[in-house]
């Protein structure tokens, strides 16, 4: 019989167990009164020592200490066939099937791969779920401003997320503000590269207030689909840098405060039928100016004067 990796490993052992207990018998006092009383196994080299007494091997318990590592070794080979077959079937099924092989096997290779498959697609759609629950971000690895998220409880609140630098990944499903640094220079070039449609739509409000925002940066705001507020307070905007907003159709909100904008650049504005608010209070007009710019974006409260509409 030949004998697999397994039943070869349990004749091993069993064979260095049997020369063990071979070194290390039991003894025994044969030295009356007593006679025969057992001792404790040692080398057979060096057996225990008791004055006046005579020592020798407990052949009695050596022999039936060999026969249990006999049966404990056969047992362990006879187990070990069954490793075997199952071993032999597990090729099979690794095998390319033969027109020779049962059809079963070929089945259950079959079977194996379904449940693999389905394993791998359960993985990936987990991974896909899990990757779905937040959005990646990517700003220049120099902080341009600083990430906020609408307030649960306020949605004309914004709360700090993170600092607008590097990767960034955030919960799937909020609203974002970005607000971009006041010192800096106010370009925007890098929005065309913040990450995927989905991912720029988060950003429904952006702050350049009192930034040095540029007309050739304002044409880069087209990469914001979702965006609803803007907010150009205090910047060098005029009349002429209207055009770029004018064809941003899904603002709702615009703040143009202490600009360059006049009331014929404003009146650019009045294509964007989502337009719910924009604020000029800079605006040094006239009351009857004031009524035909009303006019002319009819579904939007124009805020002039500190307030004054």
């Amino acid at each position: 019989m030949v004998l697999n990796a397994k039943q070869r490993r349990a004749l091993l052992i069993g064979v260095v167990g049997f020369i063990a207990i071979g070194g290390f018998p039991p003894w025994k006092d044969t030295s009356p009164p007593p006679s025969g009383s057992p001792l404790p196994f040692s080398p057979i080299s060096m057996p225990p020592v008791v004055d006046g007494h005579s020592i020798e091997i407990d052949v009695t318990r050596l022999a039936i200490m060999w026969i249990l590592m006999v049966v404990v070794t056969g047992a362990s080979i006879w187990m070990g066939k069954d490793s075997e077959g199952a071993d032999d079937t597990k090729g099979k099924f690794l095998e390319k099937p033969d027109s020779g092989l049962p059809e079963r096997a070929s089945s259950a290779k079959s079977s194996g791969a379904q449940i693999l498959d389905s394993i791998t697609s359960e993985a990936k759609a987990s991974s896909s779920k899990s990757q779905s629950n937040v959005i990646k971000l990517k700003f220049p690895e120099v902080k341009v401003g600083e990430l906020l998220t609408e307030a649960d409880d306020d949605p004309e609140y914004w709360t700090l997320v993170c600092d607008a630098r590097g990767r960034v990944e955030v919960p799937h499903g909020k609203r974002f503000q970005l607000e971009i640094s006041k010192d800096g220079s106010g370009s925007l070039d890098f929005l065309s590269s913040m990450g995927n449609k989905e991912a720029r739509s988060a950003i429904v409000s952006l702050d350049l207030s009192e930034s040095g925002v540029k007309r050739e940066s304002l044409s880069h705001l087209r990469w914001l689909p979702g965006l609803e507020e803007l907010d150009l307070s205090g910047t060098e905007i005029g009349d002429d840098d209207i055009d770029e907003i004018a064809s941003l159709v899904q603002l709702k909100k615009l703040w143009l405060d202490d600009t360059k904008t006049s009331k014929l650049g404003a009146e650019k504005l009045s294509g964007l039928t989502n337009l719910k608010k924009l604020s000029l209070s800079h605006l040094n007009a006239d009351e009857f100016e004031i009524n035909s710019l009303k006019l002319r974006i009819p579904s939007c409260e124009v805020v002039v004067r500190e307030g004054k509409s």
